[in-house]
């Protein structure tokens, strides 16, 4: 270690390294909204050179594998705040984080959907400092209309969570929906239906997965449909949906 202070050893092994947090002016959002933040830096026990303050929303999605079941983060959004800077030791500094923009593609944070917005200090030859706040996503107009409509066909969520899924869309990733029918025309008729929403224009494209229950001799069969959802009238959504699976039936 010649030649290097201890106080610079530690922060390199990340023991009293710069602390950074980013202080969101709100956490309550939905896609394609903006959130004004600033971000703290704390330095720790010696200077560093900060090389780039990143800001990123980001979410995971699930991996089903022969091995079991993980879970990836998924980058929806990277910017990059200031040139590099020295923070000095046990100096505190505030840095205008300007608007982070919360991108049409975000999922709503709902069942096991996480979404946040991630802060990183690049700093060489150290641990990099982090600071994670999550954010509620709340689903737009045509996300609740689509919601609402498949409710009001007598089915119930079952769960929702974003998985693995390329085909369904521009992203590696789409959030799956999954409905059981507890009343109405389908409770028996069907053992589940799947939905697969993304963003397209002003509407979404929803990819429908239709398990129709007993229908092959492994019990189920599966078929995949895809809707625009232009409407955010529940009644309209519901009868695109009622036919889309009456079709099947």
């Amino acid at each position: 270690m010649e030649g290097v202070s201890m106080g610079k050893f530690l922060s390199r092994i990340g023991i009293g390294s710069a602390e950074v947090d980013t202080i969101l002016h709100s956490d309550t959002v939905q896609p394609g909204d903006t959130i004004e933040a600033h971000v703290e830096v704390e330095g720790g026990s010696a200077d560093q050179e900060v090389d780039e303050i990143e800001l990123a929303v980001m979410t995971r999605y699930e991996v089903e594998t022969d091995e079991g079941t993980s879970y990836h983060n998924e980058t929806l959004l990277e910017t990059e705040l200031t040139d590099g800077f020295t923070i000095e030791a046990g100096e505190e500094m505030t840095i205008d984080g300007g608007e982070i923009h919360v991108p049409e593609s975000t999922p709503p944070t709902i069942g096991k959907t996480q979404v946040w917005v991630a802060t990183g200090l690049d700093i060489d030859w150290s641990l990099d400092p982090t600071d994670e706040d999550h954010l509620e996503v709340q689903p737009g107009p045509y996300y609740s209309a689509l919601v609402e409509a498949v409710e009001s066909l007598g089915f119930a969520q079952r769960s929702v969570d974003n998985v693995k899924a390329s085909s369904f869309g521009p992203q590696t990733f789409a959030q799956e929906l999954e409905y059981k029918p507890t009343s109405g025309p389908y409770a028996g008729e069907l053992d589940e239906i799947e939905l697969f929403p993304s963003r397209q224009g002003d509407g979404l494209s929803v990819v429908v997965e239709v398990d129709k229950r007993g229908g092959s001799l492994f019990g189920s069969d599966e078929s995949h449909h895809r809707v625009t959802v232009d409407s955010t009238d529940p009644d309209v959504v519901a009868d695109q949906i009622s036919s889309l699976i009456d079709e099947q039936l």
